[in-house]
């Protein structure tokens, strides 16, 4: 059996199935897509986010073990770049959303920083009855938002648990190329195809790493 054939079947699959990329790309890629279906977080509340994405990660080492057929080596490359984006916004928004929604300091903090809340307008009777739900409220929010916002994201870390990002341009880059992988199957708005190679997926894979463990150093001091 070829290493790809091991591949197909380790997620249940058969390498003589035409439909297989397809089923994998929705089952392991996008589901993080969906912004509202966060059942995926208290799902895996038995593991930290950073264990969850150092599992992610290790799946793609794995991967990039495989001997990949040259004609379907892009598409491949396509969806790994897509898995390793998914992930760290997973992660980011994993990390925010349990610290933020199990802290009344952080909650807080987020209500009085964020202009979503700012700019709401209440009355005296809908001010209390919005004390009452405000961890529901935030947790809603929260929930729905997008975590590939990369310049919006950068600053609630900042302002609410106080970590400070060194440079992102690698990330606003990564998001922009999956954005091409996901919804163009890796090519731009130009036609042309997205620069993507096995030496640029690991250099991804080490600076979400980098990334992961720095953030976890700010939390683990919270």
């Amino acid at each position: 059996m070829g290493d790809y054939a091991d591949f197909c079947e380790m997620y249940g699959g058969s390498a003589g199935d035409p439909d297989f990329m397809d089923k994998w790309i929705d089952e392991h890629v996008m589901p993080y897509e969906d912004t509202h279906d966060f059942e995926w977080y208290a799902e895996n509340e038995n593991k930290s986010h950073h264990e969850l994405l150092m599992e992610q990660l290790e799946s793609v080492d794995i991967m990039l073990e495989l001997t990949i057929p040259e004609p379907a080596m892009f598409s491949f490359l396509v969806m790994v770049h897509a898995h390793i984006v998914s992930a760290i916004e997973g992660y980011l928004a994993g990390v925010f959303i349990h610290h933020v929604c199990n802290s009344d300091e952080l909650t807080r903090k987020l209500v009085e920083t964020d202009p979503e809340f700012g700019n709401r307008k209440f009355t005296l009777k809908e001010i209390y009855r919005e004390n009452d739900a405000l961890k529901v409220t935030v947790a809603t929010y929260l929930k729905n938002l997008i975590f590939h916002d990369i310049k919006k994201i950068k600053i609630m870390y900042s302002t609410v648990l106080g970590h400070q990002f060194d440079d992102l341009s690698w990330l606003f880059k990564a998001v922009k190329v999956r954005h091409d992988c996901v919804h163009r199957a890796g090519y731009n708005k130009e036609g042309e195809k997205v620069d993507i190679s096995v030496a640029s997926i690991h250099a991804i894979l080490q600076s979400v790493m980098e990334l992961a463990d720095e953030i976890e150093n700010t939390i683990n001091d919270l």
